[in-house]
């Protein structure tokens, strides 16, 4: 997994920083599309994102 602010998930993520922070606080469910955004920027399963 690679270690990365908010702001660089960001930028290669595609998703703003607002949006990944309500996501990261739990006030916003995320979408399967941002799932697969952030886990291919992260280089892991989503099932890992996911905690399982």
């Amino acid at each position: 997994m690679k270690g990365l602010t908010q702001h660089e998930l960001a930028a290669e993520t595609g998703i703003s920083l607002a949006i990944l922070g309500t996501i990261e606080r739990g006030n916003r469910k995320v979408s399967q599309q941002e799932l697969d955004r952030i886990a291919g920027v992260l280089a892991i399963s989503i099932e890992e994102l996911r905690g399982n």
